[in-house]
């Protein structure tokens, strides 16, 4: 009675047998690619193991740092960055490279930077400058600076990021803006004995 019911239904409105047999299909079809997709994804990160990049600030000097009355700040601030690819097999492109340098918060500093490449397991040296003069908002900024003046050091943060290109043997895809983040404790600028700088290791994310 069913099959019946199904062939006579077909006979009526073959239009709507065919749209659903074409409809199963493309499940089928959509639902092979996937999981064909997914173990191909599985088996490229076994032989390539992805590692994550890797950043360490080496040095940096602050040989300005000061707050007028009206909130703003003078700087001159120089960075050395080591920024490392541990990855065996694939090769990294670091494009629109830009240095943000902040404090508390507010960025103060900015500085581009040229693109790079870096082959497996290479290390690139990044030296970022700021200069110049910007205002810094809200009074507890303020209270901030001269409550870290008077202690004898300021909490700086550097940023590095990267638009990311991946090359894998012959292949370039284009991958994800990565972000680096570097959180510095600078002396006072003119200490009279400031301790020696310990390179610190940078957090980064996609």
């Amino acid at each position: 009675m069913g099959s019946a019911s199904r062939c006579a239904s077909c006979l009526c409105c073959p239009f709507k047998c065919l749209a659903c047999g074409l409809f199963s299909c493309l499940c089928s079809i959509l639902v092979t690619v996937l999981v064909v997709a997914g173990i191909l994804a599985l088996v490229l990160y076994f032989i390539f193991r992805p590692h994550m990049i890797a950043a360490t600030v080496d040095s940096a000097s602050l040989t300005t740092f000061t707050l007028s009355p009206s909130s703003a700040l003078t700087y001159n601030l120089t960075v050395a960055m080591t920024v490392r690819n541990p990855n065996k097999r694939v090769g990294l492109y670091y494009d629109s490279v830009e240095a943000l340098a902040l404090y508390e918060d507010q960025r103060f500093g900015y500085a581009p930077l040229d693109a790079f490449y870096q082959g497996t397991e290479a290390s690139t040296k990044v030296s970022p400058v700021f200069g110049g003069q910007q205002v810094l908002e809200g009074d507890v900024t303020a209270s901030n600076f001269r409550g870290q003046q008077s202690g004898g050091a300021f909490d700086v943060e550097v940023k590095l990021n990267a638009k990311l290109r991946v090359k894998v043997w012959a292949f370039k895809v284009a991958g994800p803006r990565a972000r680096i983040s570097c959180p510095l404790n600078l002396p006072v600028p003119g200490a009279a004995s400031p301790p020696a700088f310990k390179p610190v290791d940078c957090k980064v994310w996609f």
